[in-house]
């Protein structure tokens, strides 16, 4: 579950999507909360300043009429139900807010302040009919503003205004409440948006890497898929079809043109080296014959190397991936170790080798051995006397089949490591010693058919003179290469 959560959040469209999603309901969040502080804090404004105006009222008509006028002035607005009063002067209290259950907001039942008092206090209290249980009667919510009646000499009572806020303050809960629900369901809808744009986009995503992985595979006759609905994708898919056709007939002329240049070039080759080995044979022990078993020589030596390009060229072009099958690499490895054992004790070299059983790797046999061979061979040739080489087969920490073979020879430094696997490159010192140049560049074109890493690192030598070479070859596991092709 959460592969698959972590796997949706990497698609890029989802991640947008998303985003718009949580922009629009951010933006539909301000919008309702505009609204709220418009209707329900503007409200709660007006009574405010309704219960100013108010209390002015009662300021007024008590320095006109004294304490009976304000005492009256309650009663009567009592009566009517217009507000909420309070009057406390001496052994006056009136009001009807004096029948009633009050509690304030910090748990207190003292909505007057204290006579020492100067200054106006906002209360906001709840109040209850102790007389009936109806709902509507318990617990409603009102505003007040609380303070002394003022003379020259002091003060001379306490007066509380009110007004019933309970209708407003209910409209602002459901306000809340269709904010916080509508929000809500913008943001599942906008999850389940995302999701749906997303597995829509994939599936036109997944198609393109599909026909790279394919192109990459040396199928130039894929091609992507059109809806013909002439949008983006449609477009993108024309124009990368145009172009896998032209580079498809490129491609083509390239390989009639490689292949007319091997026929041409190989026979009147192959004639040459027949003819002055016959001429050689001939001529008997001489001087001559000599030379032109020399020159016969060399012409092999052109004919390999015109092979080594060609097979390169076939293997960078994906020909032969549809032989790679699940293979066991150790009876292979067994015979090329038994191979190059009397071949390494020749040339004075210790061969060892340990090659685990129970290792299935996607490959193709001829040419894994090829391989192979060649980096033992590479050992052989540039690994002094007294030297030795070590073949293994292995799994790594990652699960992953490693093919190494090491040796104690003069290694190859790190800054040309890269640049050996060209083809035609050979380092300074290894020029005087027979070879072409492209053994490792097969090697190369071997690794990248299989998908698998070709790696060098320092060998298994004990001195900075001779460090050695340690060449792997790192295959990718068995699901992961289906997958691929």
């Amino acid at each position: 579950m959460l592969e698959a959560i972590r796997k949706l959040y990497k698609n890029t469209l989802f991640r947008l999507s998303l985003l718009g999603a949580f922009l629009f309901v951010g933006s539909l969040f301000i919008a309702m909360g505009y609204v709220y502080f418009a209707t329900i804090q503007s409200e709660l404004r007006r009574v405010d300043k309704a219960l100013v105006a108010e209390f002015s009222e009662f300021q007024t008509i008590f320095e006109e009429k004294g304490l009976q006028g304000v005492d009256r002035e309650v009663i009567l607005r009592s009566a009517s139900s217009e507000g909420w009063y309070i009057l406390i002067a001496g052994n006056i209290v009136a009001g009807n807010l004096a029948f009633q259950k009050v509690e304030t907001q910090d748990g207190t039942e003292s909505l007057i302040p204290v006579e020492s008092e100067e200054d106006f206090q906002k209360i906001q209290f709840t109040y209850s009919n102790p007389e009936t249980t109806d709902p509507d009667f318990q617990d409603r919510r009102a505003r007040g503003l609380a303070g002394p009646l003022k003379t020259e000499e002091g003060n001379a009572g306490l007066l509380l205004v009110a007004r019933d806020v309970e209708a407003t303050m209910r409209t602002g809960a459901r306000v809340r409440t269709a904010i916080l629900t509508s929000s809500a369901i913008a943001v599942i809808l906008g999850l389940i948006s995302s999701w749906f744009v997303s597995r829509r986009f994939t599936r036109r995503v997944e198609a393109f890497n599909k026909l790279a992985d394919d192109v990459r595979a040396g199928n130039l006759d894929r091609r992507v898929p059109r809806t013909y609905s002439e949008d983006e994708m449609d477009m993108l898919a024309e124009h990368l079809n145009a172009m896998l056709d032209h580079i498809d007939r490129l491609m083509k002329a390239m390989r009639y043109a490689g292949d007319s240049v091997a026929h041409d070039l190989r026979t009147p080759l192959t004639r040459l080296r027949t003819r002055l080995e016959s001429a050689a044979v001939e001529l008997g022990d001489t001087e001559e014959a000599k030379t032109l078993f020399a020159a016969a020589g060399d012409a092999g030596e052109l004919l390999q190397t015109f092979d080594s390009v060609l097979r390169i060229a076939r293997l960078e072009a994906g020909e032969r991936r549809e032989l790679l099958t699940d293979i066991d690499p150790k009876p292979i490895l067994d015979d090329l170790a038994e191979l190059y054992e009397p071949a390494c004790e020749d040339s004075g070299l210790t061969f060892t080798s340990d090659i685990i059983s129970g290792i299935k790797i996607v490959a193709d046999r001829g040419l894994l051995s090829q391989a192979v061979s060649n980096l033992i061979e590479n050992a052989i040739k540039y690994t002094p006397a007294g030297g030795s080489i070590h073949l293994s087969l292995s799994k790594n920490t990652a699960r992953r089949a490693v093919i190494s073979i090491a040796d104690n020879g003069p290694g190859i430094p790190q800054s040309d490591r890269e640049r050996v696997k060209e083809r035609f490159v050979r380092l300074d010192k290894s020029r005087t010693l027979p070879g072409s140049g492209l053994g490792l560049t097969l090697v190369e074109a071997v690794a990248d058919l299989h998908r698998a890493d070709f790696n060098m690192s320092e060998g298994i030598g004990k001195t900075p003179e001779r460090p050695g070479l340690n060449a792997s070859l790192i295959f990718p596991r068995r699901r992961n290469m289906r997958t691929k092709t």
